[in-house]
């Protein structure tokens, strides 16, 4: 199954995994490379070191080729891409802002760059600026989204850029696939659907919730981490929701606190930074503070098991989600139906 996002990245077929923190780790990242897709190593919540470790990780376990993550204005976030430079990691998908700097960065070194995006103006910016793709991640998605589905944004873009376009938010199938390459799309990126795997990391009690979750049970809010999240309704979501920032105020105070020292740098220097990246990157210092104080929930639940009280990213599909199978269970069936999805719309055409 060609497609120009195979030949641009070296895969045997156009199903990626998106960057989803906890979910993207090596032996996720290496199941999808070596069953034909492309992983991607998420690395929001790593600190320089574990990133190398993780990197070097994923090629103990596969020759394929797969990819890191950057979210511009996170903590420490060009001391990473100066390691994925160093590791000569084969791509580098980039979040949030602008991806001109990691564009520029990464020139002569081999490296491509695939930049996240949730607008037309950001999908031709990042195509004038060299990205070599990019991913247009809808409002169906889990975790940061668009304001436009997927179904109204992946034709509009497909249709303003000459670079290969990823689709991302609501994908979990072969139909979804074909729906995506009708719309203009040379591939899809998969979250919440390689997040209930067996190679997933997630806790049991985690992917049981994925598991029971309708279409209806997500919600997109800001009161999360500033901008605006899908993740799955629970005991902490609703209360949030109802009580606003008054109940996390103590969480963005801990969660500054943490990121400096994290950092290792002066207050002074850490309120200049955030101003700068407030400039460049559209995350202030406070709202570092709120990223790891949200960053904490997420980990309360992704890594501790904590399905209440702590916070789930997640995508609308999880309603169509009702089986944890193997990752190379997973790409081979969306392959097997898309084949048959051809013939099934062409039954269904009137002669």
């Amino acid at each position: 199954m060609r497609t120009r996002i195979t030949e641009l990245l070296g895969i045997e077929y156009p199903i990626i995994q998106a960057p989803a923190n906890f979910v993207g780790v090596p032996r996720l990242v290496a199941a999808v490379s070596n069953a034909g897709g492309f992983g991607i190593l998420a690395s929001g919540r790593l600190t320089p070191e574990e990133i190398r470790e993780d990197i070097r990780a994923i090629r103990e376990q596969t020759d394929k080729p797969f990819g890191v993550n950057v979210i511009a204005g996170s903590p420490g976030f060009e001391k990473l891409a100066q390691v994925f430079i160093e590791e000569k990691v084969p791509l580098i998908c980039h979040s949030r802002g602008n991806p001109k700097w990691i564009i520029e960065a990464t020139k002569g070194q081999g490296i491509k760059i695939m930049a996240m995006i949730g607008a037309v103006r950001h999908a031709i910016r990042a195509e004038q600026d060299g990205a070599d793709a990019v991913i247009v991640q809808g409002l169906e998605a889990g975790g940061h989204v668009s304001y436009v589905s997927t179904m109204v944004l992946l034709p509009l873009v497909a249709s303003r850029v000459k670079i290969p376009v990823v689709a991302a938010g609501g994908f979990c199938d072969g139909g979804g696939l074909l729906a995506a390459l009708a719309l203009g799309a040379e591939g899809i990126a998969m979250g919440t659907r390689f997040a209930v795997t067996q190679e997933s990391p997630l806790p049991s009690s985690i992917k049981q919730r994925y598991l029971e979750s309708s279409e209806a049970d997500t919600l997109v809010t800001p009161a999360i981490t500033g901008t605006h999240l899908r993740v799955i309704r629970n005991a902490f979501v609703d209360r949030l929701e109802e009580k606003g920032q008054k109940l996390f105020w103590r969480e963005r105070i801990a969660g500054t606190m943490k990121t400096r020292k994290m950092l290792g740098i002066s207050w002074w220097r850490f309120l200049v930074g955030g101003w700068r990246m407030r400039k460049e990157y559209e995350a202030s210092t406070s709202e570092l503070g709120q990223m790891a104080a949200a960053a904490a929930r997420i980990t309360r639940a992704m890594v501790e098991g904590d399905a209440d009280f702590g916070v789930m990213p997640s995508g609308q599909v999880c309603g169509r989600i009702d089986d944890m199978p193997s990752v190379q269970e997973v790409i081979e069936r969306i392959v097997a139906e898309a084949s048959g999805g051809l013939e099934s719309v062409r039954e269904k055409l009137l002669s």
